[in-house]
């Protein structure tokens, strides 16, 4: 048994599989990369900051990757909100809402510096869910909670995907 556990991880191993988001480098090998503020196309204000900042944060913690000035890059990755939603998606008796669904959709683009060469481009979307509130301030924290989330989720779906390249 242990020479089949040891057989399958050097196979593992030797064929270059990785859990996602655990990929060695950025395409085209970049190591310094220019994280622009992502364009924010929806009517709900300051998605753009939250995203951008969780995309900024997990990128710092790779020692392979540097993000530095747009002179210094190369490669800039550049980001677009397409959509924002928050609806009702369960309910209580008397039609009071009890829960709701917000998703964000994202087009993010990486692009080598010098030339403008493509390197990856994609489409990231997430969805998550909070609780209604009779009390519209808290209904209004929970939904930032709820973008605050989705900025994150959306941030680590970028980030894995800009890792794996199959």
């Amino acid at each position: 048994m242990r020479l089949l556990l040891l057989l399958a991880a050097l196979l593992l191993g030797a064929c270059g599989y990785h859990f996602p988001g655990q990929g060695g480098a950025l395409p085209g090998g970049v190591e310094r990369i220019h994280i622009a503020m992502f364009d924010n196309q929806t009517r709900e204000p300051l998605l753009e900051n939250r995203l951008t900042t969780e995309v900024i944060d997990i990128f710092s913690g790779r020692s392979n990757i540097r993000q530095v000035a747009i002179e210094e890059a190369e490669a800039q990755l550049t980001g677009r909100i397409l959509s924002y939603d928050s609806r009702s998606i369960s309910y209580q008796q008397g039609d009071q809402i009890s829960k709701y669904r917000a998703g964000m959709v994202v087009a993010v683009r990486l692009q080598r510096s010098d030339n403008q060469a493509l390197l990856w481009e994609g489409t990231v979307r997430w969805h998550t869910e909070y609780d209604a509130a009779a009390d519209k301030m808290l209904q209004g924290d929970d939904e930032r909670r709820a973008q605050d989330e989705l900025a994150r989720r959306l941030a680590e779906e970028i980030f894995s995907r800009l890792l794996d390249d199959f």
